[in-house]
């Protein structure tokens, strides 16, 4: 179509000038006409064309060839469906960009793999789980970088119905699942998901359980040891009876309070911040610890309070039973003629409560573990002081709901000193 458009608008003048010259000075002139016409169309269309050549030999470098009549007619639809073609390229590229991002932030590992098991593209969470780095790696069969025993041998015939677990070399703190999807007809898509953080809580649900079962069955055996001489009348005498009661009402009690500590926590974990908040007195509510803290100790140790700051806002409730926990356990953990110092202050804009004592101390690997569930430095000594191994994962937890902090300094023979340091904005004025 367009070539018979270049035509005849390209032959047409020149023969109607042939034509006239036919006419006018006859054949002769006619054919000299038809001769210059013609040597100048083509010499004019060879122009175009060789313009529109070497703009299409560089497009970046050189601008657009401009022309009249039917070449301008012609390098406009040219120029229109080479824009079409850009916008539908950059459309196109932009979609990709997109949906590699989209990928880049998806949190598992995606590898494509050719039939050969050939690298041929990955996400950025492949990079972290698998180690893959592109362009470096593209085209590389994937077992040679992932020398995990048992892997190869899933890549080939992969079960379905249980993924692959692959500790990798880079970062042997973590743990990956790997499941593979076939894609396409040879493709495969390798996905690698990070369950190193579910793995944990499963290893601390397990512990959780198997050290709840621990702490009551021990009870419960004492319990149910004594009940047997209790069914046979004549085994015991009066005196015997009223001792084996009292231990049975002691393992008892410990039972009751490891459950209302676990019920405690449990409330703890299940609640995001205090029911209510007020301001505590806390002058008044360190002379209840201080109390509390002599009837508990029994005259073994002497016990200080010094109070050096405002009130502050919180649960009061909460509040009287983390620091009480600090309390007790300073007095328990503590030998006989030992000094605790029960403070409130403020340090650097922020509320400070700490219990200092000048007992035995705690040695530096076990102080980062004391918050944890039933842990124990010594767990013979705290079973006989009547702990449950809970009071500091309480305590941790009622500080989270009032945005505190709990900080743990101590020296094995020179005592320990518990802070639970609050933000400014608890403290008057409210802020």
């Amino acid at each position: 179509m367009w070539f018979a458009k270049l035509l005849l608008r390209g032959l047409l003048p020149v023969g109607c000038f042939a034509l006239l010259a036919w006419l006018s000075h006859g054949p002769a002139w006619a054919w000299a006409v038809a001769a210059l016409g013609c040597t100048l169309l083509v010499c004019v269309h060879a122009r175009q064309a060789a313009a529109l050549a070497a703009w299409l030999d560089a497009p970046e470098s050189r601008d657009f060839p401009k022309a009249g009549g039917a070449w301008g007619e012609i390098l406009r639809q040219l120029a229109d469906k080479l824009a079409d073609e850009t916008r539908g390229r950059e459309e196109v590229e932009a979609r990709l960009l997109s949906f590699r991002g989209a990928m880049d932030a998806v949190p598992d590992g995606l590898v494509i793999l050719d039939a050969d098991h050939r690298i041929q593209w990955s996400n950025r969470a492949a990079s972290a789980h698998l180690g893959i780095r592109l362009p470096r790696d593209s085209g590389v069969i994937i077992e040679h970088l992932v020398r995990t025993p048992g892997f190869a041998e899933y890549l080939a015939s992969p079960d379905v119905h249980s993924p692959f677990a692959l500790q990798t070399s880079a970062v042997r703190t973590r743990i990956y699942t790997i499941r593979v999807v076939p894609l396409g007809d040879a493709n495969k898509l390798l996905v690698s998901l990070d369950v190193t953080d579910a793995r944990r809580v499963e290893s601390m649900r397990s512990t959780f359980v198997a050290n709840v079962s621990h702490e009551l069955r021990t009870p419960l055996t004492v319990v149910s040891g004594f009940l047997e001489y209790f069914i046979d009348d004549g085994a015991l005498d009066a005196e015997q009876r009223r001792q084996f009661a009292r231990r049975m009402s002691e393992q008892t009690a410990r039972m009751l309070t490891l459950v209302d500590d676990l019920l405690t926590l449990s409330r703890l974990e299940a609640e995001d911040a205090p029911a209510s908040e007020e301001a505590v007195d806390m002058a008044e509510l360190l002379l209840q610890l201080r109390a509390e803290g002599e009837s508990l100790s029994d005259g073994r140790h002497r016990l200080e309070v010094i109070c050096q700051g405002p009130a502050l806002r919180g649960n009061r409730k909460e509040l009287h039973s983390a620091f009480g926990n600090l309390v007790s356990n300073a007095i328990r953990y503590m030998p006989a003629g030992g000094e605790i110092v029960i403070e409130w202050a403020v340090r650097d804009g922020a509320g400070v409560f700490s219990v200092r004592d000048s007992g035995v101390g705690v040695a530096a690997e076990h102080l980062p573990r004391l918050t944890e569930r039933f842990y124990r430095v010594d767990r013979g000594r705290s079973r006989d002081t009547g702990g449950t191994g809970l009071g500091l994962a309480i305590v941790k937890h009622i500080l989270l709901r009032h945005q505190a902090s709990l900080s743990i300094a101590s020296e094995v023979g020179a005592g320990s000193t518990f802070s639970a340091v609050f933000p400014d904005w608890r403290l008057p004025p409210w802020k």
